[in-house]
């Protein structure tokens, strides 16, 4: 998957928010480019939004499909809950206290075999004022990998054993052969609490969670260091 940030500008006075991605930080109306192969399952913006004010605040998310492929779709998953393309709108905001920076800004685009260019803009608003936001436009283009006769890669992520869980999460995983890939554990606000070591082909990785706090968590796949599928599971003790 190859990430660019192109460029930027303002479109809006937003001091209550910073956003930025892995790398580096995003402005305000920044637009990036991301690209992948048309036959994978997602291209995931993993995006990092802080709180610079000094009160606490309530944030939404929202998306914007400004030109879209016929097939292909995309998902909001914030504040511990991922939703159905159907939906633009979070319908619960996430709390994010004075300076914190919240990571589980999760932004889905599901090519679905399409090739070409889609556009959805992103944006985080005060859910007290949506007009205090921050947003950026996401460029994702998707290209062909394969003659028609080649299957599409082929990947799992599910759980293996009991749901909730207690003591211990099972995650069963497979992936394509001569692939590697690893399996991380993030809180509700995204901050990774456990990592596999390094996976190929199939099989169950396990995750202590005994000390974690109960609630929703995410568990990602990725695949040659690109997150192809995220799953929440459920602690509870």
């Amino acid at each position: 998957m190859f990430f660019l940030v192109f460029g930027a500008w303002l479109t809006c006075n937003s001091q209550s928010f910073k956003l930025a991605d892995d790398s580096r930080a995003l402005g305000n109306g920044t637009e990036v480019f991301q690209s992948g192969p048309s036959d994978t399952l997602q291209l995931i913006t993993w995006l990092h939004l802080t709180n610079s004010t000094a009160n606490s605040l309530q944030v939404m998310m929202k998306k914007e499909e400004l030109s879209m492929l016929p097939g292909a779709s995309s998902s909001i998953c914030w504040a511990g809950y991922c939703y159905g393309p159907a939906m633009m709108v979070s319908t619960f905001p996430l709390s994010i206290l004075p300076g914190e920076t919240a990571s589980g800004c999760f932004c889905h685009f599901g090519p679905n075999g399409c090739r070409g260019l889609c556009v959805i803009r992103w944006t985080f608003f005060k859910e007290s004022d949506p007009s205090d936001s921050i947003s950026i436009t996401v460029h994702y283009s998707t290209y062909p990998t394969s003659t028609s006769n080649k299957q599409t890669p082929h990947y799992i992520l599910a759980a293996a054993g009991q749901v909730p869980a207690n003591n211990q999460i099972a995650i069963r995983y497979a992936i394509p052969p001569g692939t590697s890939g690893r399996i991380e554990l993030r809180s509700p606000s995204g901050t990774p609490v456990e990592c596999s070591e390094s996976v190929s082909s199939e099989g169950t990785v396990f995750f202590r969670i005994s000390e974690l706090p109960s609630g929703i968590f995410y568990c990602t796949l990725l695949v040659e260091g690109n997150p192809v599928v995220t799953r929440k599971v459920a602690v509870c003790h």
